[in-house]
């Protein structure tokens, strides 16, 4: 071999004995650098759950109006509109409890049929238009015979009925409470077996919340009842509200 080439690889081999050594001795140094305080602690999760009854519902229908003048249909509509929020009224329900969430007049085309060699432009036959209103109803017994007369007084669709909590919040802080001491104990009866004792909370996570969604009746399970003013067996029934925390405790 010749002998540059030797003493070339000679020095090679040395750089890389040299950059091991120093790697190891970053690795030495990486691992004394652990702070050993940060491992005489303990994390309990725990989750918290109150359960309550809805006290608040929604209700959202339409009255649909078909004709072949634009003007009789929006007046044909507000008419009918003016009786049901009378209805509406009659029962308790405020003006600021009712609002017009839709209304869509567009018109209806006629295509015809076109003979062979012959196009023409569709043209418009008359006009179709739903106005759409939401409601909320703080006392739920009326639900049931709100939803039945509706029917009777000019509504031909019924979207939905949806229940809810009005102010979740308080039921989410009696929920983080109970998450909190679920953990605490946890952590406590953990200590005691281990011989230990439990020292300041370090490190507070609060992880998923679970809020109750409005529970909603779709169309089909109340369109069509009562329609000659009566009742229907809707009812608000109960939800749930979860709160999930994560508490790391110091060990002493």
């Amino acid at each position: 071999m010749n002998p540059r080439i030797k003493d070339l690889l000679g020095v090679l081999s040395a750089i890389l004995i040299l950059a091991a050594l120093i790697l190891a001795g970053f690795e030495i140094k990486k691992r004394s650098s652990v702070d050993i305080s940060k491992t005489r602690s303990i994390t309990m999760s725990a989750e918290g759950k109150v359960t309550a009854k809805t006290d608040r519902a929604s209700l959202s229908f339409s009255v649909v109006t078909q004709g072949k003048d634009a003007g009789k249909v929006q007046e044909d509509n507000d008419s009918k509109m003016k009786i049901v929020i009378d209805f509406l009224k009659s029962k308790g329900i405020a003006d600021e409890d009712i609002k017009t969430s839709g209304y869509n007049l567009y018109p209806q085309y006629d295509y015809g049929y076109p003979v062979s060699g012959e196009t023409r432009p569709p043209t418009i036959s008359g006009y179709n238009l739903t106005q759409t209103v939401s409601v909320k109803v703080s006392k739920l017994e009326d639900v049931s015979s709100m939803v039945g007369g509706l029917t009777s007084k000019g509504i031909n669709q019924i979207d939905n009925v949806s229940y809810y909590i009005d102010d979740p919040d308080a039921l989410k802080a009696q929920a983080r409470e109970q998450a909190i001491n679920k953990a605490k104990q946890k952590a406590q009866d953990l200590a005691s077996n281990l011989g230990v004792k439990l020292g300041k909370v370090i490190n507070f996570n609060e992880g998923n919340v679970y809020l109750p969604m409005p529970y909603e009746l779709s169309a089909p399970d109340v369109y069509g009842r009562g329609a000659g003013g009566g009742t229907s067996p809707v009812q608000p029934g109960s939800q749930d509200v979860t709160v999930n925390v994560s508490i790391t405790f110091e060990l002493k």
